[in-house]
C-alpha cells in the first residue's frame, strides 16, 4: 500500500513537471517572439526618427532661426523677437480696412487674409492668404529701419479653384 502512494505521488509529481516545462516552454517561445517583434519596431521607429530629422532639417533650411549669417544681421535684436515683430506687422494688414495691402488682388469671396507666415531669411518671407474660397501665396521682401518693419510684397501667385 505504501508503495502504491509513493507510485501515485511520483507519477503526479512527474505530471505536474511536465505541465510546467510545456508551459514554461510556451511562455519563453511567446517572449521571444515578443521581444524579436519589438526589436523589429524599434528598428523601425529609429530609422522613422532619422527619416524625420532629415526631412526637419530640409525644411528648416531656408528659416531665419537656423541662419546663422541671416540672424547677425540684426545685431541688436534676437531672431525670434524679429521673426514676431515681422508676423505682427503682415498680421496686421488682416485688420485694415479695405483690401489687404500685401496682396494686390482684390479677394473674390470677400476680403484676402493672411494666414500663415514663415520668414525665409533676413530678407523674405513667404505667406499663405485665403478669402474662404480662393487661395495663394505672396513672397514679400521685409526691412527693418530705425526700429520700423517695411513691407513690400514681391510676388504672387493664387491657385485656382477646384471643382
Amino acid at each position: 500500500m505504501k508503495n502504491k502512494i509513493i507510485l501515485y505521488l511520483f507519477l503526479f509529481t512527474a505530471l505536474i513537471l511536465i505541465f510546467q516545462m510545456v508551459n514554461s516552454n510556451k511562455v519563453v517561445t511567446y517572449q521571444s517572439e515578443t521581444i524579436a517583434q519589438n526589436l523589429e519596431e524599434i528598428k523601425q521607429l529609429k530609422s522613422d526618427v532619422e527619416r524625420l530629422n532629415a526631412t526637419f532639417d530640409e525644411e528648416v533650411y531656408f528659416s531665419l532661426q537656423r541662419n546663422t549669417d541671416a540672424s547677425l544681421y540684426f545685431e541688436t535684436y534676437a531672431a525670434e523677437e524679429i521673426s514676431q515683430m515681422v508676423k505682427d506687422k503682415v498680421y496686421e494688414s488682416n485688420v485694415t480696412p479695405g483690401d489687404n495691402v500685401l496682396i494686390d488682388v482684390p479677394g473674390f469671396e470677400g476680403k484676402f487674409l493672411i494666414n500663415k507666415v514663415k520668414l525665409l531669411n533676413h530678407k523674405w518671407l513667404i505667406a499663405d492668404f485665403s478669402d474662404g474660397t480662393y487661395w495663394g501665396e505672396v513672397l514679400i521682401r521685409y526691412s527693418l529701419r530705425e526700429g520700423e518693419i517695411y513691407l513690400d510684397p514681391i510676388e504672387q501667385l493664387i491657385y485656382p479653384k477646384e471643382d
